[in-house]
């Protein structure tokens, strides 16, 4: 029984040293609130608005660099862009959604890039399906992107063997 005492008490000693180093540092949490806040009103975005998302996201640093890239390579206003990648999951994913489909686009034809780019599960996927039918179809964009994020294609539909 002591010998179990002690394996315990030993244990114990070297466990909770371990324990302390995954405690998150609140510090470099706070550190990255403050740079995303700080990008995101260099990018336009009121201070309360970036206060706020920023506080709220679960990875700061990836909202703000959402909003960034979608405002450097697009004609797209920050404020709309927060709300779009605040609301997403895959604020990365996003981004490079947006700025992909915005390239072959009229400049006020942005906002529908984004907008169908947000309501998609999977925009990466949504943006190869927009610029495969526009590339290999030789539809236009917007035919294209209303084509994919209604998703009709099922595998039944075009054959009936496979369920």
């Amino acid at each position: 029984m002591k010998i179990l005492a002690k394996a315990i008490r030993w244990t114990s000693l070297i466990s909770f040293p371990v324990f302390l180093l995954t405690i998150p540092n609140h510090a470099a949490l706070a550190g990255d609130i403050g740079s995303c806040a700080e990008s995101l009103i260099v990018d336009g975005v009121s201070k309360s608005a970036a206060a706020i998302a920023c506080a709220d996201a679960l990875q700061p640093n990836d909202l703000s660099s959402c909003v960034a890239d979608i405002k450097e390579s697009t004609n797209i206003k920050g404020e709309d862009a927060l709300q779009a990648c605040y609301r997403v999951r895959r604020p990365d994913e996003l981004a490079n959604c947006v700025i992909d489909l915005s390239s072959g686009l009229a400049a006020e034809k942005s906002t529908m890039a984004l907008d169908n780019c947000r309501r998609s599960l999977l925009p990466d996927r949504y943006a190869e399906c927009t610029l495969d039918l526009t590339e290999t179809a030789q539809i236009p964009p917007e035919e294209a992107m209303k084509s994919c994020i209604a998703a009709e294609f099922y595998p039944s539909k075009q054959d009936p063997e496979t369920k």
